[in-house]
């Protein structure tokens, strides 16, 4: 049952690889069960992931328990019953064009993607040297990326993510803040070797944060109803946006270090947040 706007009692905003979800990608019996309970005490359930709205479906099954998903590290949100976006952004033309430029110069291999809701679409542009996750990446989704001709020019684009193989350092993604202020830059690790850096650059303000912000206000819920829980950097604001944050205790040390944590994602940590959560904090 979906939470209904008028009735709902609060959010939970989770992540979903490495969170939510197992490893092998399925949802355990336990976080079903966990999620299913919030529905009928009428507390909205918003996944909040780096997934598009395409990959989303290849792991969201039709009767899955929750009522929003924030896809895109927060550049679009849609209703999980019908699939309508809600909201969404897009990079402009002069944007996208300077944030080849600085990839471009720095050597940096990235892919970019078409606007919502066609994101799952990309251009890429590797500058030859060894970068296996990037291959990996390219690999998984070689029905959906072209190579990006010299010349490219776009209108708008929903967003860039470029790779940096492990022991680069950060050094790489400083330089890209510091050449591209204007825009939200992201970090996140990667989902296939858990060690390359993820650097995901959307329009100013795009972020899991600034869209549950938004969520928050279009469902009329003050922000000490909200709880959040992650596992990697792109959870960060997220976590910091909400007075009850949690993380699973395959999270980096940064992140548990500064959030209370709850067992790995193979061991039904969501279900053991939610559990808290709603006893201490939403008791009654």
């Amino acid at each position: 049952m979906s939470s209904s706007i008028s009735a709902t009692r609060g959010i939970c905003f989770m992540d979903l690889d490495g969170t939510l979800l197992c490893s092998d990608h399925s949802l355990s019996t336990a976080n079903r069960q966990a999620l299913e309970d919030l529905g009928e005490r009428n507390i909205t359930r918003v996944l909040a992931t780096g997934r598009s709205l395409h990959s989303c479906s290849k792991v969201l099954f039709p009767d899955f328990p929750a009522d929003y998903v924030i896809f895109s590290t927060g550049a679009g949100v849609a209703r999980m019953g019908d699939q309508k976006i809600i909201r969404h952004s897009a990079l402009k033309g002069h944007e996208i064009h300077e944030g080849i430029r600085i990839l471009r110069t720095a050597g940096i291999d990235f892919m970019l993607h078409h606007s919502i809701p066609d994101n799952h679409l990309f251009e890429f542009e590797h500058n030859g040297n060894p970068n296996p996750d990037f291959m990996t990446r390219l690999e998984a989704h070689k029905e959906w990326g072209t190579p990006l001709p010299p010349d490219a020019s776009w209108e708008t684009a929903s967003q860039f993510v470029a790779i940096l193989p492990p022991g680069l350092g950060l050094g790489p993604l400083e330089h890209v803040r510091k050449q591209l202020p204007d825009l939200s830059i992201i970090r996140a690790t990667s989902p296939f070797d858990h060690a390359s850096t993820w650097v995901e650059i959307f329009p100013a303000g795009v972020s899991k944060a600034t869209t549950g912000r938004w969520l928050c206000e279009f469902l009329g819920v003050p922000m000490d109803k909200t709880m959040a829980i992650g596992n990697d950097y792109n959870d960060l604001d997220l976590l910091e946006m909400s007075p009850h944050p949690y993380v699973v205790a395959n999270a980096p040390d940064e992140l548990t270090g500064r959030f209370t944590t709850v067992a790995d994602n193979d061991h039904d940590g969501v279900a053991m947040a939610l559990g808290t959560w709603t006893t201490t904090v939403l008791a009654g």
